[in-house]
């Protein structure tokens, strides 16, 4: 017995590890960072090429307590000989691209330089030299479409073919042969890359007139992005779910440097609106349920306005509330403050319920009203209108957060009511209360659930006193 009771034990401090080890290991930061560097030296050297590659390459995952990689630097170089004119017929080129790297196979040798051109980028891939057909594979970012161009040693000058991002094609190119050795292979330099990531509007102040919000692919998803230009910069930000860094690019000469937060959650949205404000512009990614933009949001909440789907929401450090729809417009929304709350009494099929009265006096068309319930229950919220009618408001127009009701306000209505649901009064001496609200087939329904329960509450309190 004593033994089995030891077996037990252990396994149950096995099964808690087991729960543990997931929870140290969650809110661990990972980034992705990649990088990539080519540049190429080509001179003459009598009846020789001496062509010179400098080559910097590293894609490695870190956690939150690295703050910066170290990048080493290779320099190579090739001894080339023209000969005679050589034909290539029908040689295969083909391109493809899985996640950050490029696929390139060339059937024509003497490759030398991959140039990728995409919107907004420009960037040598990859530097080298093929002696022969063969594959080769490089890093490289492309915005939805792009364009390689593909450099060729012809002599002592190069050839250059244009191909697009899926090119599969056969072609025939006469090119002056070269003979090669491989002169040099050594370390060059290092060089130290920072990896943390920038944060929105906050990053580039110093040339913040030059960014354009945009969406742009990453990892094949079109994600909100913000493309900063300058003299000597060219990055891009992408925005994950409430503004959240997904990823950052950064091409400044012939580096091509990838911060890629692997903790942050994004979509492709299903519809993408861009709008301006406090003078920023920014783009709004909405999809079911979600929202990923270029700026930090702070909350969001879908409702429903004159039947239509809108997404309600602010930003960090403001303290305005927007509210968007998927046509693109956008509209400020107020917020109205209760002139009275008093406690009340309700009638809803011969039931009177617990209730908070709110009266407002709403500041535009569509406005926002923070109410703090009074009682800690279960409740459902009607609307009076001007003609006396009351209506059960839906709940995708009312929210909790930070412990605060939030009510998604539209005119004509000016009065509602918070009814707690589960505090029904069992008296139904007042009879000045309101009648059963009319024109609302849902709260109807409610009250009639409500009822029921009360009524199986009842049976089931008097079996257990006869017991």
């Amino acid at each position: 017995m004593k033994n089995r009771f030891i077996m037990y034990f252990i396994l149950f401090l096995f099964l808690i590890s087991l729960g543990i080890i997931p929870l140290e290991h969650a809110n661990i930061q990972k980034e992705q960072v990649i990088i990539q560097q080519y540049s190429t030296y080509l001179m003459q050297n009598g009846n020789y090429l001496n062509y010179t590659v400098v080559s910097g390459v590293e894609d490695k995952i870190l956690y939150s307590n690295v703050s910066q990689i170290v990048i080493n630097y290779n320099i190579t170089t090739y001894l080339l000989k023209p000969l005679g004119l050589v034909y290539y017929n029908n040689s295969i080129i083909n391109v493809t691209i899985i996640g950050e790297k490029l696929k390139i196979y060339s059937g024509i040798p003497q490759l030398i330089k991959a140039i990728l051109y995409t919107p907004g980028l420009q960037e040598v891939i990859w530097a080298g030299y093929l002696s022969k057909p063969a594959f080769i594979s490089a890093y490289a970012y492309v915005n939805g479409t792009g364009t390689l161009e593909l450099q060729y040693l012809n002599g002592s000058s190069t050839y250059s073919l244009n191909v697009s991002i899926g090119t599969n094609l056969k072609l025939s190119v006469p090119l002056i042969g070269l003979n090669y050795t491989m002169l040099t292979f050594n370390s060059y330099r290092q060089i130290t890359i920072s990896t943390e990531l920038p944060i929105p509007y906050r990053s580039f102040e110093n040339i913040s007139d030059f960014y354009i919000s945009m969406s742009s692919f990453f990892n094949n998803t079109l994600l909100p992005s913000m493309v900063w230009k300058s003299s000597n910069i060219t990055a891009v930000e992408f925005f994950g779910i409430d503004g959240t860094i997904a990823g950052f690019l950064e091409v400044n000469g012939p580096r091509l440097l990838i911060l890629k937060n692997l903790n942050a959650e994004y979509y492709t949205p299903k519809y993408v609106i861009t709008t301006t404000i406090n003078n920023m512009t920014i783009i709004l990614g909405i999809g079911n349920n979600s929202v990923e933009s270029t700026a930090n949001i702070a909350f969001s909440y879908f409702v429903d306005v004159s039947k239509q789907i809108g997404l309600l929401f602010s930003i960090e450090n403001t303290s305005s509330v927007f509210l968007a729809f998927n046509n693109g417009s956008v509209y400020d929304i107020q917020i109205s403050y209760p002139k009275n709350i008093s406690v009340s009494n309700i009638t809803i099929q011969n039931t009177v319920f617990l209730a908070e009265k709110i009266i407002v006096s709403l500041n535009s068309s569509i406005s926002l009203i923070p109410i703090t319930p009074k009682y800690n229950y279960t409740f459902f919220i009607l609307k009076e209108l001007p003609n006396g009618s009351i209506l059960f408001v839906n709940e995708t127009d009312f929210f909790m957060r930070n412990n605060t009701l939030y009510i998604v306000a539209s005119r004509p209505s000016e009065t509602y009511y918070i009814v707690y649901s589960n505090h029904p009064l069992l008296t139904t001496t007042q009879t000045n209360q309101a009648l059963i609200p009319y024109g609302a087939s849902n709260l109807v329904l409610i009250a009639g659930i409500v009822v029921i329960l009360l009524a199986i509450a009842s049976i089931v309190a008097i079996r257990k006193r006869r017991l």
